[in-house]
């Protein structure tokens, strides 16, 4: 136990700033240091939460911030470089999803957390809904018996971001797969208590991307930022060890409902199915249990209750609770590999036209 609040930082003010939010509510946390080259989001968000710490260089900030804890909140391509740096100073280390672009970049991460005797984190914040949270139990209770197959799927109409970083494949690692498809991904993993992947099979698309189609935030035919030479959707079929199949199913855009963003998961098992469906980051009416009472079939419909925090600050606030207890921690660097082993197998496969072996 640490009798003191842990020191923590931020790298990255995009996404970090939900982040922030969860150090903000945390019993066991103060953010004390936070770092991004956009001087004028520095200082907005310096005075926003009152951090005098405030630095443009993240390694003079791993010197001088005195961290316990740091979020790594940038570019998929500099999750591994960042991190790694952050690891070797001593400091624990979430690291926002994909946690690297390539299964060797993943292993170097968890490696230099051993070495150092730190932890390494990976930000699934889609873990930390009460519906989520829910649905998991009901698989770890055995509700579903065995679970034969997962669907997992997130889909939107018109998503494909026109800002940044995402439609490069040298800063990001690929498209809808890497950046939705490995939320839903992770859910279902982490209900089914991680089975080990056997084989994997993928194809991917570009069809509204490389014609400026179907962009959000921008009109039809604007450039997107950051180029495009990735998927705006694809699709992996993956053979797990206890006998189980995973399709998953990730669009950034395609002609389906207007204004379509949602994402689902459901598990298909002997004695019942679950269904998780998530449209526009509500919170109602989402889940579903099916199965059989009497020889008759049973539709439930729970009344989950969202209490408390949710989403990237439900999840600082349980992985800060954890490390100043020296608890096992919510997310780790082996459930962030086990999301980048499928997803590079699956991109593997979509270039080569065959079935990855994992195995």
């Amino acid at each position: 136990m640490v009798d003191r609040k842990l020191r923590a930082g931020i790298v990255g003010l995009g996404v970090g700033k939900s982040h922030a939010k969860g150090y903000m509510s945390s019993l066991d946390a103060e953010l004390v240091a936070i770092c991004d080259m956009n001087v004028t989001r520095l200082n907005e968000s310096g005075d926003a939460w009152r951090v005098e710490n405030r630095y443009s260089d993240y390694a003079q900030m791993f010197v001088e911030a005195d961290l316990d804890v740091v979020s790594i909140c940038l570019p998929n391509a500099l999750h591994a470089a960042v991190s790694i740096a952050a690891l070797e100073a001593g400091i624990h280390v979430v690291c926002e999803k994909p946690m690297a672009q390539t299964v060797a970049e993943a292993q170097q991460m968890i490696a230099a957390a051993e070495r150092n005797s730190v932890r390494l984190m990976v930000a699934y914040n889609y873990r930390y809904r009460s519906d989520s949270q829910w649905m998991r139990r009901v698989v770890q209770n055995g509700m579903l018996g065995d679970i034969y197959h997962a669907s997992l799927t997130w889909r939107r109409e018109t998503g494909i971001p026109g800002w940044g970083v995402f439609g490069s494949k040298a800063a990001s690692g690929g498209g809808s797969l890497i950046d939705l498809g490995v939320h839903v991904l992770d859910l279902g993993l982490w209900m089914m208590n991680f089975p080990r992947p056997l084989t994997v099979s993928g194809s991917t698309r570009a069809v509204f991307g490389p014609q400026s189609k179907k962009t959000w935030g921008r009109h039809p035919g604007d450039v997107i930022e950051g180029g495009f030479d990735v998927e705006d959707g694809g699709i992996g079929f993956i053979r797990l060890e206890t006998g189980a199949t995973m399709v998953l199913e990730a669009t950034w855009a395609e002609h389906t409902h207007p204004a379509e963003d949602g994402f689902g998961v459901e598990l298909q098992g002997s004695k019942g199915t679950a269904v998780l469906r998530v449209n526009h980051y509500g919170s109602v009416d989402t889940l579903r249990l099916y199965t059989e009472i009497q020889d008759e079939p049973v539709t439930v419909t729970p009344g989950v209750r969202f209490n408390g925090p949710q989403g990237h600050e439900g999840l600082i606030v349980d992985l800060m609770r954890s490390l100043r207890y020296g608890e096992a921690t919510g997310t780790t660097g082996d459930h962030g590999l086990a999301a980048v082993s499928i997803l590079e197998a699956l991109y593997t496969s979509a270039q080569e036209g065959r079935e990855i072996p994992l195995v």
